[in-house]
């Protein structure tokens, strides 16, 4: 009679072992989990900055001014060499800021929010250069389509 009781005892003890075990690792993965989010809220954090650095480039905001003072002026026919480059930075440059939008790196909104007139603009004035670029021989029509996109949430955001 003694033994079964010890045995009840030590069953009991490893019972109530389990349930604290149990609560304890519950604790620990819903710490993890925590630290977790944070760190995916840190990276987001990093990497919109580093899009935000990218797009303040001085070369790129230059092109940026370029397109919008200057050739948005202007017949695509009538732009300079040098001109197109601007056109072209400014379009490749948007088109991955629309990429990486999409991909989750920074929303929708801080980039709209920030920089919609000039995405709007911007694609307003190069879209001839844009279509001119999806029209050649072997050229796909998605072309510069993350920029296209961006366009599209810039003027959702900002109207």
């Amino acid at each position: 009679m003694k033994i079964e009781q010890i045995e009840l005892a030590l069953e009991f003890a490893v019972f109530i072992a389990a349930i604290i075990t149990v609560f304890i690792y519950y604790r620990q993965l819903k710490l993890m989990s925590g630290q977790l989010s944070a760190m995916r809220e840190i990276s987001h954090a990093e990497s919109s900055i580093a899009l935000v650095e990218f797009l303040q480039n001085e070369e790129v905001r230059e092109s940026r001014q370029k397109v919008r003072a200057e050739l948005s002026k202007k017949s695509m026919q009538d732009w300079s060499d040098l001109e197109k480059e601007h056109a072209s930075r400014v379009t490749a440059n948007y088109d991955v800021v629309g990429a990486l939008v999409k991909e989750g790196i920074a929303t929708p909104q801080l980039i709209a929010s920030n920089w919609g007139p000039s995405i709007i603009h911007c694609y307003e004035v190069l879209s001839p250069w844009i279509e001119e670029h999806r029209n050649r021989p072997g050229a796909k029509k998605s072309y510069w389509s993350n920029f296209e996109w961006l366009y599209n949430e810039a003027k959702a955001c900002c109207n």
